[in-house]
């Protein structure tokens, strides 16, 4: 009787309950996609690096030395030498190291300069292999391979020729012109900074940098290099011989346990000084750099919502004179003091959850239309918005709002059926 009583009495307020609904909807949504976007982020941010024990760099802060080696963002204070590498990837207590080079771009695409073994150690998500969608990894020095993204947005082929620009600008005015490379080689999707990544062999970096044919390298300046700046970029570098240069090398070792004393054992070595990192641990440091952003996005999502239950209340309110005749006839049929209240709060309830369910389905929607999208453009994994502790507390804080709003225009209708009868006005 009581949930007829309150679908009757929505009913004969469509028009105000579907402006309601849809606003509480809309709150909802925002508060599931803000929610859901933060999740993912986070997500894909660790997801960019799996099964690499150590990140090897120049001294720096270890933030400093994820972003750049990790996501190409910033650039390294230093290089190490290809000395230090070797030195490093001989250790008996380590597996393999993967050195990568930074610093030149295609495109506004960031350039790594790497061997092979980055396609056979290199994990990213949940220890995913990197795998081939065409082609192969390079073997010659001007092979090149193509994360996905650069390849959906550029429109590569396999074969395609392609020149290397200096620095990490979109726009450069020195272009590789002397060593062109060719595709013969694109990946498969990852969601991670390697989709909008070109790989070419390091000893091509080496090549392309060289002067007059000699083996030596140019040390890329530590701070990016923006097009409008960079006249003669290779007048800046110093030139080092037969030494190449590197920005990190991902380490894997034999023993997981032994981690934390070759960290200490590289970190503390004053002949070559190196900063070495756990990715975990540097990943932890970024997000908590990040919660006060986290903090401020869901209060202000849960703001929007306290809005939307305001507005609801407003038209419950709104409701109460209207419905002074009919709280009276049902007092005067025996309905006590409790069915009234338990009438407006079930009304409240059934507003409140139905825009949560209309939220919750927008999200999906939303999802589903741009997760491609946002893929090629920000080369951000969307999943959609299941089940999670969340969404729960989520939805739970919206009834619980609406529950506790409703007691105002509930408390009202109450008092005004006893003052008032049967005697219309």
């Amino acid at each position: 009787m009581l949930v007829r009583l309150t679908l009757a009495s929505v009913k004969a307020r469509k028009l105000m309950a579907g402006l309601t609904v849809f606003s509480i909807a809309v709150s909802m949504f925002v508060l599931f996609s803000v929610e859901h976007l933060r999740g993912e982020v986070r997500q894909n941010f660790e997801r960019a690096v799996s099964g690499v024990d150590l990140i090897v760099g120049a001294r720096t802060s270890q933030l400093n030395l994820l972003l750049f080696s990790v996501f190409h963002v910033g650039s390294p204070s230093s290089n190490i030498s290809w000395n230090e590498y070797l030195t490093l990837a001989d250790a008996k207590s380590v597996k393999w190291a993967i050195p990568i080079s930074l610093g030149d771009s295609h495109q506004g695409f960031p350039v790594v300069g790497t061997t092979d073994q980055y396609f056979t150690h290199f994990r990213y998500g949940n220890k995913n292999a990197v795998d081939f969608a065409l082609g192969h990894a390079f073997t010659q020095p001007r092979d090149m391979v193509l994360g996905a993204t650069v390849a959906q947005k550029l429109g590569y082929q396999l074969g395609q020729e392609i020149v290397l620009a200096h620095g990490t600008g979109k726009v450069s005015f020195t272009h590789h012109n002397q060593f062109p490379f060719i595709a013969v080689g694109v990946l498969e999707a990852t969601g991670t900074p390697i989709d909008q990544s070109v790989f070419v062999p390091i000893e091509s970096i080496d090549a392309m940098h060289s002067i007059s044919g000699t083996r030596t390298i140019s040390r890329h300046s530590s701070e990016p290099i923006n097009s409008d700046i960079h006249e003669d970029d290779h007048a800046q570098h110093s030139v080092i011989d037969s030494n190449l240069q590197l920005s990190a090398v991902y380490l894997g070792l034999t023993n997981k346990i032994s981690t934390l004393q070759v960290q200490r054992v590289i970190n503390t070595d004053q002949q070559a000084p190196m900063s070495a990192i756990l990715p975990g641990v540097a990943l932890a440091e970024l997000w908590n750099l990040m919660k006060g952003v986290e903090t401020s996005l869901s209060l202000v999502s849960s703001l929007i919502l306290f809005a939307a239950m305001l507005g609801m209340l407003t038209m419950l309110l709104a409701s109460i004179h209207e419905r002074q005749r009919e709280i009276a006839v049902l007092r005067a049929l025996g309905a006590n003091a409790f069915l009234i209240v338990l009438m407006i709060e079930c009304e409240a309830i059934f507003l409140a959850l139905s825009g949560c369910i209309i939220g919750y389905l927008m999200t999906n929607i939303c999802i589903w239309l741009s997760a491609d999208y946002v893929q090629t453009q920000y080369g951000l994994l969307l999943s959609p918005l299941g089940y999670s502790d969340a969404v729960l507390q989520y939805v739970l804080l919206g009834l619980g709002l609406a529950m506790i709003l409703a007691l105002v225009p509930a408390v009202s209708a109450y008092r005004r059926a006893l003052s008032n009868g049967l005697s219309a006005k």
